[in-house]
């Protein structure tokens, strides 16, 4: 009867422990308050943001003395055509340009900045796992976690604040690159810097976050290729991280 008891105690204290873990959507993570400032480049449509580079391109092209007679009035006259286009759909070209600079800076400070809330908490969240080998041997005991498939490989990598270093301490590996999981851990703000090698070559991973997993669920198990396949083996990361810092 005592066995009987402890085994349902045991049961009940884990169900509390997951049940404790704050479900978490990857809009989540982010910081609210590094993203309250206005961004007056969001508004202009993609044809007004090309004229806008064209512009600034151009400009810097004539700042050379080198610029020979012919060319200078060549690039004159395409800088006088798109600052025209410009002004006509209402956009402030020399105002915007002043800006760039100090909007460029607060834009990467939103993209690092993790949501103060989370600092500390147990949380679930799902995505998918960039295995990374444990430098030291071992197998692979953790990685990157990401919102989409092809990301950081045929895809650019998220903001820092929208990717997880994992740590598995339950064993636990995956079989596979991008394999969807929901992982379950204390979630930490930690800036983590790491060159990994992907199937398109070296790549900067930089987290806003580094999470210790105490439980994993993997959410593909009819779709999951064989683990033996040389294909999916040849994504893992074999080198040693290039940098690893915490802020």
């Amino acid at each position: 009867m005592r066995r009987v008891i402890v085994f349902l105690l045991t049961n009940f204290l884990a169900m509390q422990i997951c049940h404790a873990a704050t479900p978490v959507i990857w809009e989540n993570l982010k910081d609210p308050k590094a993203a309250e400032f206005i961004d007056p480049f969001a508004a202009l449509g993609i044809q007004d943001l090309r004229s806008l580079g064209t512009v600034l391109r151009l400009r810097q092209r004539l700042e050379d003395a080198s610029l020979a007679d012919e060319a200078r009035r060549r690039i004159e006259g395409r800088l006088r055509s798109e600052e025209a286009g410009l002004a006509a759909a209402g956009v402030r070209t020399d105002w915007l340009l002043s800006q760039r600079v100090e909007i460029g800076r607060k834009r990467a400070a939103a993209a690092l900045a993790g949501n103060p809330a989370l600092a500390g908490k147990e949380i679930a969240i799902t995505g998918y796992v960039i295995p990374v080998q444990d430098p030291g041997g071992g197998g692979v005991t953790g990685g990157y976690l990401v919102p989409e498939q092809g990301m950081c490989s045929h895809m650019p990598a998220p903001d820092p604040n929208q990717m997880i270093r994992y740590r598995v301490s339950s064993g636990w590996e995956a079989q596979y690159i991008y394999e969807p999981v929901l992982l379950t851990g204390k979630l930490s703000i930690e800036t983590v810097r790491q060159q990994i090698t992907l199937l398109d070559g070296q790549v900067d991973m930089i987290a806003a976050f580094h999470m210790d997993v105490t439980e994993v669920r993997s959410l593909d198990e009819k779709t999951r290729p064989n683990p033996e396949n040389r294909l999916w083996k040849n994504f893992l990361n074999f080198g040693k991280p290039a940098a690893e810092s915490g802020q």
